[in-house]
Parts: C-alpha cells; sequence; structure tokens
C-alpha cells in the first residue's frame, strides 16, 4: 500500500474542489494542487507544503483527460508515448521525452501508449520559489527554449540520471517516518534541478551543430508533432519526409537513432491506436472506420490491424465489450 503524508483527502484543511470542465472539447478533469491530492493522493506520494509524485501509466490513470490549474508540472517519459496539450497545441511525448511546464501554461494530459511508464512531478510555485530563492540553477534562456521547444528528448547518456534521481524522491517521499522529510526532499529534487540544467546547457552548446544531435533531435520532435494531426489521412513515409523537407532515409535514420524504431514502425503505433480509439464507438462500422482513416477497403485495415494487435477488428471490438 502506498503511504501517504499527512493526512488523507478527507483532511478539512485543504478545501477541496473538483470540478468538470464541460467548456472543453471533451469532458476534462480540471485540477488545481488539492484537487490532485483528493483524486490521486491514494496512487501518488506527496508533501502538503506544495509538492506531489506519480507514476503514470495506463492502470494509474482514469482515462479522462486531465487539465492542471496553478501547477508547475516536470514530466518524463520511461517508456512509451504520452499525449498532451500546452495552452491547447498537441505535442507526442516519445520515450526519453521530457518537459518544464510554468504554472502560467495550460497542461492537458489527454492520451498515453498502452506501454506507457512516466514520472509526473506537480508543485506549487511557493513550494519552487523556497528552494531557489535566488539561486536558480537555469539561465534566464532557460525558460524562453522551454516555450520555443516545450518537449525534449533527453540523451540516452542522461537516462539513467534521471531515472535515479527520480528513484531517489520517490523514495524519500515514501518514508513518511523521516523526521528531515521535507528537506532531504527539496535536496533530491535540487539535485534532479542541476541534472535537468546540466542536460540544457549541454544542448545550448550543440545547437551551432546543424548536422548533430540537436538537430536531429529537433527533426524527430518536429514528426512527432505532425504525426497526430496528420497520421488519419496519411500513413506513408514519404509524405513526412516531405513536410520536413528531407528524404524518407534519412528521416528513418533520425527517428531510429532518437527512439529506437523505424518511422514505418512510429506511424504503424499510432494508426493502430486511432482505430482501437474508433472501434469503442459500436455506432461505427468496421467500414466506416476504414473510410474515416483513409485505408483502402475494410479488408486492408483488418489486416493491418491484425498485424499489429493480433486480431480483427471485429475480434477486438467483441473481445472489449466481454471486458466490460
Amino acid at each position: 500500500m502506498v503511504k501517504r503524508r499527512n493526512g488523507s483527502s478527507e483532511n478539512p484543511g485543504w478545501n477541496l474542489r473538483f470540478k468538470i470542465d464541460t467548456t472543453m472539447d471533451e469532458q476534462t478533469a480540471v485540477l488545481n494542487f488539492p484537487d490532485f491530492i483528493l483524486r490521486y493522493g491514494v496512487q501518488s506520494h506527496y508533501l502538503k507544503e506544495g509538492f506531489a509524485f506519480r507514476k503514470l501509466s495506463p492502470s494509474t490513470w482514469s482515462g479522462v483527460p486531465e487539465s492542471f490549474a496553478r501547477l508547475h508540472s516536470i514530466l518524463f517519459v520511461c517508456e512509451g508515448s504520452l499525449n498532451i496539450r500546452l495552452d491547447g497545441r498537441p505535442y507526442v511525448m516519445p520515450r526519453n521525452g521530457f518537459s518544464d511546464v510554468i504554472d502560467l501554461v495550460a497542461l492537458e494530459i489527454t492520451e498515453m501508449s498502452d506501454d506507457l511508464r512516466a514520472f509526473h512531478l506537480l508543485f506549487t510555485e511557493n513550494f519552487l520559489e523556497d528552494l531557489i530563492k535566488n539561486q536558480p540553477p537555469f539561465p534566464h534562456s532557460y525558460m524562453q527554449k522551454m516555450n520555443e521547444s516545450p518537449v525534449w528528448v533527453i540523451p540516452e547518456s542522461d537516462r539513467g540520471d534521471y531515472l535515479d534521481r527520480l528513484a531517489t524522491i520517490g523514495s524519500v517521499l515514501h518514508d513518511t517516518t523521516h523526521r528531515f522529510q521535507p528537506e532531504m526532499l527539496r535536496s533530491a529534487f535540487w539535485m534532479f534541478l542541476l541534472d535537468v540544467a546540466n542536460t540544457y546547457l549541454q544542448r545550448a552548446e550543440t545547437c551551432s551543430d546543424e548536422g548533430g544531435p540537436d538537430r536531429m533531435r529537433s527533426l524527430f520532435l518536429r514528426f512527432m508533432h505532425m504525426l497526430p494531426r496528420h497520421v488519419c489521412e496519411n500513413h506513408s513515409v514519404g509524405f513526412y519526409a516531405s513536410q520536413l523537407c528531407i528524404t524518407p532515409q534519412y528521416l528513418n535514420r533520425v527517428v531510429r537513432r532518437v527512439s529506437g524504431h523505424s518511422v514505418s514502425d512510429t506511424i504503424n503505433r499510432m494508426l493502430t491506436r486511432e482505430i482501437v480509439k474508433l472501434l469503442e464507438n459500436k455506432d461505427l462500422s468496421i467500414q466506416e472506420i476504414a473510410d474515416r482513416l483513409c485505408f483502402a477497403d475494410q479488408a486492408t485495415m483488418s489486416k493491418f490491424f491484425k498485424r499489429q494487435k493480433g486480431l480483427s477488428p471485429t475480434a477486438y471490438r467483441l473481445k472489449g465489450s466481454c471486458s466490460h
């Protein structure tokens, strides 16, 4: 059982609020810090001073898109992919994807892959200001760069350090008996921020190298941002390469270098997720789904889906119905 610090969701001192904002395209849970603890306190670790830590996966997510109000967030994707919106703009965070979202930017978590494993740190600006005081570890250009490129792909060489720091933060929060837990947390979080600053400064040093790893990461992220907008109509590697003004061979080299997967595999996984999403709508026939996703015909889509999932679309839909 996950331990929690300083009471439960019934603590009257939280002045808890929870609402569904129906002005959005879909029903979205809008959460401030007390809302988050009320909803996810059992599945996360937190300090009442304004810091929370959770592991994101399909098993810990309600499936309802979440929007965070007046909260600073850091997201790091260990495996799989995570779909988010920042001030309404869609982004896909792949493996080793990192995003630092200030409290003035509206963050929405909208979708995740079946194999997602990610960390989500949430904290109030008061907590952050108290931690860094007048000595932020980042140069002034950091927030400007985060606004321009809000999702990074962390180099594989830095991945181990990030995971170690995050594991330490989780361990500190889990030990609710430690008399100096708040101080231990601040130290652990500060060390994590220093790692982030180190990555940023190393990235800045390579920005002038147009053929180097920074350009490859930039191309990869542009490709991943395009994919959700175009995958329903365009399934070919050539389309995305032409949009990026590079050859299909170079796009494949970039995507494989950064993510470990080919462009075709990445497109196919995204397309499969779209099919699964549409299969949940029982009012749509298999032929209508094939038409919406621009397959030549129902048989072509069924063959594609069976290669990806091991079941035909009809069998997959029936299996989903039986599980409810």
